[in-house]
């Protein structure tokens, strides 16, 4: 064998996964550092496994981030405070090198070929062919490993899609925040000293109108959510994401695996892929250490039961974010009840079940009261 585990994906649920399972090696067909598109906001569940695996965001220069606020357009708000402490703002292009560095990951090095053997995995690379005893998929939304497994589904209709840019800014940034703005919503999240994520979340034919260009559509959806950085200068170009809302037909069977985005990306409103593909990381590694004839079918139930809950809060993050109406009544009734909001953070980092949030929570999310 050339390695005993392939890791296809050199970003943190990649690099993570280097260095949780003993003599693997990680592939990675960029050279990095290297930007990606990303929420890049790490919830203290993600930063806790980064830290058990030794790395250090704060002495990195992550910005330490409080919790998250929900922003309407007229400026009323609602916050809460993780309760499990902060996360953390994770630029990729600073984040994925430090990650890939720490892991030891091959740079410049495409699959493009897998044969899967009773005993073995056989991969054609540009490095040349290499022998495995199994690989994993961390190679993102088009993963090239899912693909060649036959794994990829086309993503649904009613897809939505998101654009994202850097901008420079002093504003002292503690919360990841979140504006509902009816047709769109943004999110701003800061990623390093004077300087944050600005992203626009919709559908495809949300984000601009008429002759408008995209940096225009852009900076109209900035100045709507915070008038105060609308001539804010940008730190790089402007990038699109998307279709969201996508998984794949399968997460593992026999010696292939898929963690991160490959395993199925719902939307970044709810700011958890990041921290859900580390603990995919945690638990996949777990599995093979332990039993690796199981592995596949321990790992599919512990992906099932994630899904589910992730699937649950996102559609109730949608639900409340697709209609004006329905999302100032759920900030309205969180300012009452702040309590709520911080359970659903807990919940929405897997570390608490839905039995979690009580009748008064979902009242408050619902914009109503129970005395």
């Amino acid at each position: 064998m050339d390695a005993p585990v392939v890791v296809v994906g050199g970003g943190p649920v990649g690099s993570t996964l280097g260095l949780l399972i003993p003599d693997s090696l990680v592939l990675d067909r960029a050279h990095f550092p290297r930007d990606k598109v990303c929420g890049e906001g790490l919830m203290p569940a993600g930063a806790e496994v980064l830290r058990r695996v030794g790395v250090d965001l704060a002495g990195a220069g992550s910005p330490r981030i409080r919790g998250v606020r929900y922003r309407l357009p007229g400026g009323e708000s609602v916050s809460s405070d993780f309760a499990e402490g902060c996360g953390y703002g994770t630029r990729r292009l600073r984040l994925d090198a430090l990650l890939a560095s720490q892991a030891r990951v091959r740079m410049g090095v495409a699959v493009s070929a897998m044969r899967v053997h009773p005993d073995r995995v056989e991969l054609g690379t540009s490095l040349g062919p290499l022998t495995t005893l199994c690989v994993i998929g961390a190679d993102g939304l088009r993963s090239t490993i899912s693909a060649l497994m036959g794994w990829r589904q086309p993503s649904p209709g009613g897809a939505r899609y998101a654009m994202t840019g850097h901008i420079a800014t002093t504003a002292l940034l503690e919360d990841i925040e979140v504006t509902l703005l009816g047709e769109v919503e943004t999110y701003l999240a800061p990623t390093g000293e004077g300087e944050a994520l600005f992203a626009v979340l919709g559908a495809r034919g949300a984000f601009r109108t008429g002759s408008q260009t995209v940096l225009d559509a852009y900076r109209h959806w900035l100045r709507c959510s915070r008038p105060d950085m609308g001539s804010a200068p940008m730190l790089d170009k402007l990038k699109g994401a998307g279709p969201f809302g996508v998984r794949p037909r399968l997460v593992a069977d026999g010696r292939v695996f898929l963690a991160g985005d490959a395993a199925g990306f719902l939307d970044p409103l709810t700011g958890d892929a990041m921290t859900a593909g580390l603990q995919q990381a945690v638990a996949l590694s777990g599995f093979l250490a332990a039993d690796p004839p199981s592995a596949a079918s321990r790992y599919r139930r512990f992906w099932a039961v994630q899904w589910r809950r992730r699937r649950l809060v996102s559609r109730l993050a949608l639900a409340l974010s697709s209609s004006q109406g329905l999302g100032d009544r759920a900030v309205r009734g969180l300012q009452r009840r702040p309590l709520a909001l911080q359970r659903l953070m807990t919940v929405n980092q897997g570390l608490a079940g839905l039995s979690h949030l009580g009748p008064r929570d979902w009242a408050a999310l619902l914009g109503a009261s129970l005395w």
